[in-house]
């Protein structure tokens, strides 16, 4: 295990996509670009739903540097003819711990707009639900869409149904969310099964990257 967090944002990004890769996401997985000061958490915001669920509600952040990484990216949700699990992975490196332990408790209190809304994609709606879990000794917030009902216009079209959620904490100086967005085939499991497959993918990234990074 190293000893300390790696000064270089790129070894620490190129870290976490080696532990991306050993939790079986997918071979396609991209890094973002390195960016400098200020950055923007929106804790209310899903890969599934309309940008700025909380209209405004986002959390600035006073960033040393943030960076992402992306696996299994697509095109275009509507077009989705396989199971696909697609990961969003987002760090920010904070001035110190006790800042982001501060940022980790504003997203793990935010306020969102909570029942049920449409997927980005229409055809379907689904709940949103948020709740507060623990990965090893770290305190993370949930955020999960589960899809309840499909169009009936939609309903021959819409073979794959999607599970989303999102985990955010914080580790060390570090403010992570990973997102983890499932389409799997209908006929094979249930919304909420299909959620649980979501969250496994993103709370086993999430336990690997507490247990392998120091704080």
């Amino acid at each position: 295990m190293p000893s300390a967090l790696p000064d270089d944002p790129q070894a620490l990004m190129t870290t976490i996509r080696g532990l991306a890769e050993q939790a079986g996401v997918g071979d396609d997985i991209r890094q973002g670009e390195i960016e400098t000061g200020e950055a923007r958490y929106e804790p209310c915001d899903l890969l599934i739903a309309e940008p700025d669920r909380a209209q405004g509600g986002g959390l600035p952040l006073d960033a040393v540097w943030a960076a992402s990484l992306e696996a299994n990216p697509v095109s275009s949700y509507g077009n989705i003819q396989r199971p696909t699990t697609i990961l969003d992975v987002r760090v920010a490196k904070l001035p110190d711990a006790a800042a982001a332990g501060a940022a980790a408790t504003a997203v793990r209190t935010a306020r969102c707009p909570s029942g049920e809304f449409r997927l980005i994609i229409g055809q379907a709606s689904a709940r949103w639900a948020a709740s507060t879990v623990t990965i090893g000794s770290t305190r993370a917030r949930l955020t999960t869409a589960t899809a309840y009902r499909v169009d009936p216009e939609s309903e021959a079209g819409m073979a794959y149904l999607p599970g989303d959620a999102r985990l955010i904490f914080a580790h060390g100086s570090l403010l992570i969310s990973i997102e983890a967005l499932t389409w799997w085939p209908r006929k094979l499991s249930s919304a909420a099964e299909i959620t649980a497959m979501a969250q496994e993918k993103a709370t086993t990234l999430a336990a690997a990257i507490v247990r392998t990074l120091p704080t």
